[in-house]
């Protein structure tokens, strides 16, 4: 598990189900990336079903309303949780996401930061056409 910023964890499905990591990072909300995993039962969460290695119209869908989900439980003062099945590709995009359309990152910027705070970071080479797309519909 990463801290990604103050109120962002970036994580793998272990991380998400591990009780003791949780409850000292404080983590209040689990934002849950893959479709394929059950979201947790050990917080109050959310769950977002992004495919694995899928890239289309509803990715950018799923990044964009994740992000949102997100932008909400930090103004509400929550620790989140963002995870996938590895903690590398889905959930790493939708932190990334949140970056460019709530903090006015760019995409590069948002990428260099969660590869400097997570270094398991590896997007999927078809999300990031999706991220760009993103960022340039931001400015």
């Amino acid at each position: 598990m990463s801290e990604i910023t103050e109120q962002i964890w970036v994580g793998n499905y272990g991380d998400a189900c591990n009780e003791i990591f949780l409850t000292e990072r404080k983590i209040t909300h689990i934002i849950n990336c893959a479709k394929e995993l059950q979201a947790s039962v050990l917080r109050p969460g959310y769950q977002i079903n992004i495919v694995d290695d899928v890239a289309d119209e509803k990715t950018k869908k799923y990044f964009l309303e994740a992000a949102s989900v997100l932008d909400r439980w930090i103004k509400e003062d929550k620790k989140i949780m963002v995870h996938c099945f590895a903690g590398m590709s889905r959930s790493v995009s939708v932190v990334i996401t949140y970056f460019i359309v709530y903090k006015g990152w760019s995409f590069d910027l948002a990428h260099a930061h969660m590869k400097q705070r997570r270094y398991q970071t590896k997007i999927h080479p078809g999300f990031i056409p999706i991220l760009k797309e993103i960022e340039l519909s931001t400015n």
